[in-house]
């Protein structure tokens, strides 16, 4: 088994000569695969990334780790070390090649319950408030932005109510004075032909009633002395919601309801959660580890079929809706070159139903009035990117933010994805019953072909090809060609091209352009 020495919180695993290792962390793509000659380390005990993960990894070779109480995990010197602080993870081989591999980690582990979200996840765009907003969400702004893409000749989809809709954390109804008629707003989205979610996070606020009358009932993540603890985090200091305690999960799930059932709110952009807010030494009623406070949020979606999650652990398989982390706008520094291997990577994970990024990057900084960091041709390639994997979102208004001739190119791609919308269609029905991820590594489709280390483009399925453009400046891009006969995909059928596999071939790309190559099987 290759296993150089294992105790009860311990494991050594030699490389084979020609592995290579993938998973651990959606975020944690563009650093795959590991190798023998690989220096990496990922902490999972909590983990301090913003995005999914699961204790797995996946060897091309037809081997995988999983360990169901997390793990850390380095490699040096040609040799895996993995360590819990529970019990020991284990290594399970003899599943021949990378797809055997996954196919038998899901079926043992994170088997699918059959259940798919929303086809309004896939079949329109999704719509964010965020950017055009930032923390001024409100009534008169948010029918404008939903009218203004009715009239840009933007498909009616999902619209996302982002952060301090409501008078602050844990006060979970609309704040009358940015919100004066919720429930006229509401029906007008739908008339329109918008679903509508709202952000919620499982912070409240203190000195604020919420926290007094929760704290009474003994609610509440806690410190080792039994007050309250204090949480630093990215908008202030607040109390952090117990998911184990029956208190704090009722509590939510009511306030939940309440907003469904008295606004018509169709779900939840559940935001936070992540491990990192949470503590080895809390005291909470269930005496979970902060990994699985991460997992208790997750699971609170499962309730609510439209629902978003950006951090989430041991969740795959369910119908839960997963996007990557903010990126930023720019074309390296962790921008668009990180959304086709770490959209890859959440994959390979099992957490089918993905969502890169906002189009343009989520860093609303960059697309304020004026602003000198906007890159047009970016933010095109950005859409062009998203285009063809399953989930597509917007929140940067781009009839603002583009002139006509890129808001023109952005019109152009999601043509392209209605041309290919049926494929997409197809996989996500088909992976919530298989279990297989939609975007799909070359090395999975087409194993021991060489094409282990390619993470710069990606299979829809086991026929699409799908090769973003995400150098600035290019008006092309070498894409690699499994063996077999391949049609350059093109609007005009009788302009398609067909190409001969089994090497590197240079494709021209215009900016409303996404390279796509379609196996011919016959």
């Amino acid at each position: 088994m290759y296993i150089i020495a294992a105790d009860q919180n311990n494991m050594e695993i030699k490389i084979l000569p020609g592995e290579v290792w993938y998973g651990l962390a959606s975020d944690e793509g563009t650093k795959m695969p590991l190798d023998a000659d690989s220096d990496y380390r990922f902490d999972m005990q909590p983990a301090h990334t913003g995005n999914q993960y699961s204790p797995l990894l996946v060897s091309n070779k037809g081997r995988y780790i999983w360990g169901d109480d997390g793990y850390n995990t380095t490699v040096s010197g040609g040799v895996i070390t993995v360590t819990s602080k529970l019990a020991a993870p284990e290594l399970h081989e003899g599943f021949e090649n990378l797809r055997g591999a996954y196919l038998a980690a899901a079926k043992a582990h994170f088997p699918t319950d059959g259940v798919l979200p929303p086809e309004e996840f896939f079949s329109k765009p999704q719509y964010n408030t965020w950017i055009e907003f930032i923390y001024d969400q409100n009534q008169a702004g948010i029918l404008e932005y939903a009218s203004t893409l009715v009239k840009n000749n933007m498909p009616r989809g999902i619209l996302m109510i982002d952060d301090l809709w409501s008078n602050y954390y844990g006060k979970w109804d609309f704040d009358r004075y940015k919100f004066p008629d919720p429930k006229g707003m509401m029906d007008k989205l739908h008339e329109w032909g918008f679903k509508v979610m709202v952000w919620i996070c499982p912070f409240v606020s203190l000195d604020s009633i919420e926290y007094r009358d929760l704290s009474k009932k003994g609610a509440f993540v806690r410190s080792p002395d039994g007050s309250v603890r204090n949480v630093h985090w990215w908008n202030g200091i607040s109390a952090v919601l117990d998911l184990s305690n029956p208190v704090d999960a009722a509590w939510i799930r009511e306030c939940c309801q309440f907003l469904c059932d008295t606004y018509g709110v169709d779900g939840f952009k559940l935001d936070a959660g992540d491990a990192i807010y949470y503590r080895d030494d809390d005291k909470n009623y269930g005496n979970v580890t902060p990994n699985e406070q991460c997992e208790l949020w997750a699971k609170l979606g499962l309730e609510f079929p439209y629902n978003e999650y950006r951090a989430c652990y041991k969740c795959a398989g369910r119908p839960l809706v997963q996007r990557l982390c903010d990126k930023s706008h720019s074309w390296t520094n962790h921008g668009i070159n990180t959304l086709v291997p770490n959209m890859l990577a959440q994959g390979i994970l099992g957490y089918a139903y993905g969502c890169p990024d906002m189009v343009g990057g989520g860093s609303y900084t960059d697309f304020l009035p004026g602003s000198r960091e906007l890159d047009e041709e970016l933010f095109v390639r950005y859409c062009s990117a998203a285009t063809l994997m399953p989930m597509i979102q917007f929140s940067a208004a781009p009839w603002r933010v583009l002139d006509s001739k890129h808001y023109g190119c952005i019109l152009k791609l999601l043509e392209l994805r209605e041309k290919f919308l049926p494929e997409i269609l197809r996989l996500v029905r088909e992976s919530a019953k298989t279990g297989e991820p939609v975007v799909r590594y070359m090395e999975y489709v087409f194993p021991n072909s060489g094409f282990e280390r390619v993470t710069d483009q990606f299979m829809l399925g086991d026929d699409i090809l799908v090769a973003p453009v995400t150098v600035q400046g290019s008006t092309g891009r070498e894409v690699i060609l499994p063996d077999g006969i391949w049609s350059k995909y093109s609007p005009d059928e009788s302009d398609s091209e067909l190409y001969t596999g089994g090497k590197t071939v240079w494709v021209d790309a215009a900016l409303d352009c996404l390279p796509v190559f379609v196996r011919k099987r016959d």
